[in-house]
């Protein structure tokens, strides 16, 4: 039996899609440790794995789950966790290491303890020649230049502390190792023609959750349906709320809405009876049964949507999100429209036009397939054994 160790960053959006990875690896006689914050416990533990605890800056603070600054905010991260973890990491000596690449201190640890590495990615792989991934990155560096220039001084001397090579925050989120596992089908990853055969295009990692409970699918039928959420951390969002009331009350649409745990439903005015609001719901279950998806165009719920053939309306947030929309937009699979100036008539047009235009379809049908041959979480076990065996041949 071999050992293998996953590190991530506290955030559901990064750790949702290695959880079925793991569970398949267990299955397969892999022991498998999982390194994240308490919280999280539940779910690895769920998924087969022994839980190693460490503490995060990202949990509790004012910038708590901030994916807007968190490349930032990894050198202090990285130092805080590497102090917790080395000895530990030492001790236990996995054959190999998987991490998510904002896990600057798990790079950190394959390279000071020579484990094999692989990285796992639950978006679009970065590669910072590309146009539009300089470019972007670039934007998303000059919004937040005080704290960037901070952390690249910060980054500097941890290195060099830990005798590793020099590297800059940029180059950072484009760290590859010899095996990287993407959960998006290359068909969707913007340049997805110029990654090397380091890079697997795996799509979603998508495994029932069994998680639907007592949730009323009943509400779905008799129209079509539209499902609508903004994620699981900047979803605080009322006058959104509101609009979708407003745009989409007392129409034709069955819609499920999906608050998040931030905003109390009872605070936004009369709920039409067209309308089911909860905090959460049952997301795959939900999209089996979807039109359309109103969504902020996270990674793992556009591939979600897609794997059910289901169009999309994005309205991007925060971080790598409106690279996402802008490649919704490009390949047809829907609409992107822009959070600072969206408004009601823009949402019941967007989400009509989706609806009633069926190319949008068609090609949310297409990226099904795509998905499909991808191979999901179980090609993304079978390329880690494979890998694995290699390493100790």
């Amino acid at each position: 039996m071999a050992k293998g160790a996953f590190f991530n960053v506290p955030l559901h959006g990064h750790v949702n899609a290695t959880l079925p990875v793991v569970r398949e690896l267990v299955d397969r006689g892999e022991d498998i440790t999982y390194y994240l914050t308490e919280s999280f416990r539940p779910q690895v533990e769920r998924a087969g794995a022994r839980f190693h605890r460490y503490e995060s800056t990202l949990e509790g603070g004012p910038n708590a789950g901030s994916a807007l600054i968190l490349p930032a905010r990894m050198p202090g991260e990285s130092r805080q966790v590497l102090a917790q973890l080395l000895e530990a990491v030492r001790a236990e000596r996995p054959d190999y290491i998987v991490y998510d690449p904002m896990c600057l201190w798990a790079w950190m640890l394959g390279q000071i303890l020579r484990i094999p590495a692989i990285t796992f990615r639950p978006t679009m792989a970065v590669d910072v020649r590309s146009g539009q991934f300089a470019a972007f990155l670039k934007s998303r560096s000059a919004a937040f230049a005080g704290p960037m220039q901070q952390a690249g001084k910060e980054l500097a001397e941890l290195m060099r502390e830990h005798g590793l090579p020099p590297m800059d925050l940029l180059g950072m989120l484009g760290q590859a190792e010899p095996l990287n596992l993407v959960c998006v089908p290359r068909s969707f990853q913007m340049g997805g023609d110029t990654f090397d055969e380091r890079f697997l295009f795996v799509g979603p990692s998508i495994r029932p959750r069994g998680d639907a409970g007592d949730f009323p699918f009943e509400h779905l039928a008799g129209g079509p349906a539209l499902y609508i959420s903004l994620g699981t951390i900047f979803n605080n969002w009322p006058e959104f709320y509101r609009m979708c009331f407003e745009a989409f009350g007392g129409t034709r649409w069955r819609v499920v809405l999906a608050t998040g745990h931030a905003v109390n439903a009872a605070e936004l005015g009369p709920i039409p009876g067209n309308f089911l609001v909860r905090p959460s719901v049952p997301q795959l279950e939900v999209l089996e049964r979807t039109d359309v998806f109103l969504t902020h165009g996270g990674a793992n719920s556009l591939m979600e949507s897609f794997a059910h053939g289901v169009p999309v309306v994005v309205i991007p947030q925060m971080a790598e999100q409106p690279l996402n929309a802008r490649r919704v937009a490009e390949l047809g699979l829907g609409l992107a429209l822009e959070k600072e100036t969206v408004t009601v008539e823009q949402l019941r047009q967007s989400v009509d036009r989706v609806s009633n235009e069926p190319g949008f379809r068609e090609k949310a049908l297409a990226m099904q397939r795509d998905v499909q041959v991808s191979g999901g979480y179980l090609r993304a076990a079978d390329a880690i054994l494979e890998f694995r065996a290699r390493k100790a041949a």
